[in-house]
């Protein structure tokens, strides 16, 4: 089958000694085959005779050869030395681990998964519960914002759900409507509301059919679903309650600001109460 339009031909993992970190390099073995993809193993550490033959013996255990291994070691600050090892690399995607919660220091200063999701030069998979025994994405849900890059998100997913013979592709259409808002001040009227709200759905819909449409994605059952709220958390809790098992989204066309994180920029949801592996597709250079 080859690797179809998968734009990921190189894989970059920072790998560690600890059990999340073995469980990510054997997630990593299993999308190095499925993609038919390169892999860039980052080590942030003294290389020593100790730390090679401990290195050597994680990356024998999950799979790989050793001696064929690209293996980069790097000393500074964890987030920084990843993502620019991984721009220097020409890396396509960066996996790493789940997030624990954090407390809200923390959180807007910023974790080193927080500052790579942030500011990577590449696309990044969050993995929330790597294994050693891997399994295939089955159900793939996607943001969807009518954008360039919502339009490459889609496809990307649509590839990637292509290649691991997936059940469904699920497109998530999340907006905030000031115009239901506006129909309550207005009227006071719920059956009001509730007609306006049923008008802004159909309309989504329908547009959403003529996405589907025009990219000619056909062969697999794909699900439209139309979400009216806060933007970012009714996604989430979607995607949690259907138990979705990856959800594809594209990166900010800007890179968000300290504002953007108080007040909670829709990415900022997906970033702080990631309900599942996230798929954060970002043009390189953007």
């Amino acid at each position: 089958m080859g690797n179809m339009g998968i734009p990921f031909k190189k894989i970059g993992l920072a790998i560690t000694f600890s059990p999340t970190g073995k469980a990510l390099l054997y997630e990593a073995g299993r999308l190095v085959k499925l993609f038919a993809a390169e892999i860039v193993l980052i080590h942030n550490g003294e290389k020593t005779l100790e730390a090679e033959t401990k290195l050597a013996e994680l990356i024998e255990s999950a799979g790989f050869n050793f001696s064929s291994v690209n293996i980069e070691w790097v000393k500074g600050d964890i987030a920084d030395t990843i993502i620019n090892k991984a721009v220097e690399k020409n890396v396509d995607l960066l996996l790493v681990g789940a997030l624990e919660k954090e407390n809200i220091i923390k959180y807007y200063s910023g974790s080193v998964a927080r500052k790579i999701m942030r500011q990577a030069g590449c696309s990044v998979l969050v993995l929330t519960s790597p294994s050693e025994t891997p399994v295939s994405f089955k159900k793939f849900c996607v943001s969807v914002d009518y954008s360039m890059q919502s339009e490459n998100a889609i496809k990307t997913a649509y590839d990637l759900a292509m290649l691991e013979k997936a059940e469904k592709l699920i497109l998530i259409r999340e907006i905030q409507a000031p115009g239901l808002a506006m129909t309550v001040q207005d009227s006071g009227s719920m059956r009001e509301v509730e007609l306006a709200r049923q008008t802004w759905a159909k309309e989504e819909k329908d547009k959403m059919e003529m996405l589907i449409k025009e990219m000619n994605l056909t062969e697999i059952d794909i699900e439209t679903h139309c979400l009216y709220g806060k933007e970012g958390y009714e996604a989430n809790k979607f995607v949690e309650q259907i138990n979705g098992d990856i959800f594809v989204v594209p990166a900010p066309q800007k890179k968000l600001k300290l504002f953007d994180r108080i007040f909670q920029h829709d990415f900022e949801f997906t970033l702080k109460q990631i309900p599942c592996p996230v798929l954060i597709i970002r043009n390189p250079g953007k």
